[in-house]
């Protein structure tokens, strides 16, 4: 297991081949789907393929990712840095299980990927998206410190999206 941090209830750590049923569980969501897309999964073995093509790869080809969050030991959900083909900059990625709604998971594990991304990577800005009507996203992401940045199509859906763009914080010391 490769952990990546921890926050007070969290570990955040890279994806691992023995996930992909909880990626299977998720990507094929209603919610998920609805509010973020459809991955192209429908199976075990399609979210296999999906782990190591696109969200292992990513470690290895940027250095950060989409990570598993673990909340005592079980998979809640996915947060972590996307670096999409038509963005300039990353981008602030999350999903959870719907049984994992309204307990701040996604809110703590997205802080401490802003953390890590200045700490860590020294990344400047990163932009997030969502679709028009993810209004719980949108609030998340103004909460953390996102301010709204206009709209963006997404090439491949042709869906119109609210992009956000998060500035880092310098002080100083450049922590």
């Amino acid at each position: 297991m490769t952990e990546v941090f921890a926050t007070e209830r969290l570990v955040l750590r890279e994806l691992e081949d023995a996930d992909a049923n909880f990626i299977h569980q998720l990507y094929t969501g209603s919610d998920f789907r609805r509010a973020i897309g459809d991955r192209g999964i429908s199976s075990l073995a399609d979210a296999a393929d999906y782990l190591k093509k696109v969200l292992q790869n990513s470690y290895r080809e940027h250095g950060f990712g989409l990570w598993l969050m673990e909340f005592e030991g079980q998979g809640v959900g996915v947060c972590g840095l996307v670096k999409r083909d038509y963005l300039p900059v990353p981008d602030l990625g999350f999903a959870l299980v719907p049984e994992a709604y309204g307990q701040g998971f996604a809110r703590e594990a997205a802080a401490a990927c802003l953390s890590y991304a200045r700490a860590e990577l020294g990344l400047p800005e990163l932009l997030a998206i969502a679709s028009m009507d993810n209004e719980a996203s949108h609030k998340l992401l103004q909460a953390v410190g996102f301010k709204p940045n206009g709209m963006i199509i997404e090439p491949r859906s042709k869906e119109s999206l609210c992009c956000f763009r998060w500035t880092a914080r310098w002080t100083e010391e450049g922590a």
